[in-house]
């Protein structure tokens, strides 16, 4: 997919699950030309309704966001995206609002375990970030 198109869309998934997205376009086509981030795609049709974004971090892997449109969720999307993060053989981190227990709960199926905890992480609202890792494969 063409990085501007790309861009436009992911931008335009992080509007509708945010309603005001945390990056701008410009911020997001910034982040998906940088050699150590990768972004997977889920698609329902022709359109593109949301993605993962992670960053390879030497030996490790940050995913760093995960947004699937707000009238396609809880339909099996979000799995199909994390099946494809999985893949990676590296140990995998990532944070997660203390009050988001349905993505935890996704996390823990595929094998993230919690692991720490940052105060005040996240803005509007404040809240802690809780860090889950899933162990490098062997």
């Amino acid at each position: 997919m063409e990085i501007e198109i790309a861009a436009k869309a992911v931008y335009e998934i992080l509007k509708d699950v945010y309603e005001e997205s945390p990056w701008t376009r410009e911020q997001v086509r910034a982040d998906m030309l940088l050699p150590n981030t990768d972004y997977f795609y889920v698609y329902n049709g022709n359109e593109l309704i949301g993605f993962l974004s992670s960053q390879d971090l030497i030996g490790e892997i940050e995913m760093t966001n995960i947004a699937v449109k707000k009238e396609y969720q809880h339909k099996g999307y979000a799995k199909t995206l994390m099946s494809q993060l999985i893949e990676r053989p590296e140990t995998l981190f990532l944070e997660v609002r203390q009050s988001n227990q349905n993505a935890q709960r996704l996390y823990h199926y595929f094998g993230f375990e919690i692991v720490g905890k940052r105060p005040n992480y996240y803005h509007q609202p404040i809240e802690d970030a809780i860090i889950m890792k899933r162990q490098a494969l062997l």
